[in-house]
């Protein structure tokens, strides 16, 4: 084995992410020093370093990432660590594209805001994550997965323009920084970014989305339902075109679940009830949703 730089900074870089997993699948801000010391240790074995549990403490310790209470819970140094090497974990994942582990990571709650702000920015030169979420959408429904991916989809995109915005009138925004270079970084970013109860803000989304769907521009409608959705979740016809969406791209079993929803809120809703019909015929014998539902 390579006892010579034993856990060097590609480890490093590992834990850092395993660890942010960690704490978002449990929903904490810590963890507990033995834990994250296992975590260490597999990755160790996995890269066939030969390591003490000695070394591994120390590495722990004397990182300025980490910070350490005296009940020996690990949490990270700065508050935005975690959401970073979190939308890290997930740019590598969706950036290689392969079905198992995206699955896995996606099988979870929505990821916030702040770590959609610096998935964004980690995509800005690449532009590989919406192709895999895509394919995603596209493939069965299941019910985290799909639904997160919808969330990562809709939200990235409206970042991203957000930052094309930010870049034409200030060629040095901050949207240029290169984070991945230094971890020891300050920003403050806002959770709330796409949460706000004004019905006209959503009814300014459904419009435009209505405009891309009879477009038949799909995928570009699909943002703005779902942000529509989002903003005003009693608009019945956001949730409804975001059927229409799935069905144009032949997810029936998506555009089935959404049809679904609607009608869990409103049992006796019209549009909900002939789409669902329309979709449990589609297998056997396809027919377009009516052109009807389009004008709603």
């Amino acid at each position: 084995m390579n006892n010579k730089y034993p856990i060097g900074n590609h480890i490093k870089s590992l834990l850092l992410m395993e660890v942010s997993w960690h704490m978002w699948k449990t929903n904490k801000n810590f963890l507990l020093k033995k834990t994250m010391i296992s975590i260490l240790s597999q990755l160790c074995t996995v890269k066939k370093k030969n390591v003490t549990k000695a070394h591994m403490e120390n590495v722990i310790r004397n990182s300025k990432c980490y910070r350490e209470d005296n009940n020996e819970n690990i949490f990270f140094a700065k508050s935005h660590f975690m959401p970073y090497f979190l939308a890290k974990r997930l740019f590598l994942t969706l950036r290689k594209a392969k079905a198992k582990p995206i699955y896995k990571l996606l099988n979870t709650r929505y990821f916030d805001n702040e770590t959609l702000y610096f998935l964004s920015l980690l995509d800005q030169e690449e532009n590989c994550i919406h192709r895999t979420l895509q394919k995603v959408l596209m493939g069965e429904y299941i019910e985290n997965v799909t639904e997160n991916a919808l969330h990562i989809y809709s939200t990235t995109l409206q970042l991203k323009q957000k930052f094309q915005l930010q870049q034409a009138k200030d060629p040095f925004c901050v949207t240029n920084y290169n984070f991945t270079q230094n971890l020891d970084f300050s920003l403050e970013v806002q959770n709330n970014t796409f949460h706000s109860d004004n019905s006209n803000i959503a009814k300014n989304f459904f419009d435009k989305g209505l405009q891309l769907l009879k477009e038949n521009k799909n995928f570009e409608a699909l943002e703005f339902f779902f942000t529509a959705k989002v903003l005003d979740p009693s608009c019945i016809k956001a949730a409804n075109n975001l059927a229409i969406v799935f069905k144009n791209l032949g997810c029936v079993p998506i555009a089935k679940e959404m049809a679904q929803r609607v009608l869990m809120a409103a049992p006796d809703n019209y549009r909900a009830k002939q789409h669902l019909k329309y979709l449990e015929k589609f297998e056997n014998k396809p027919k377009e949703l009516t052109d009807s539902a389009l004008n709603e």
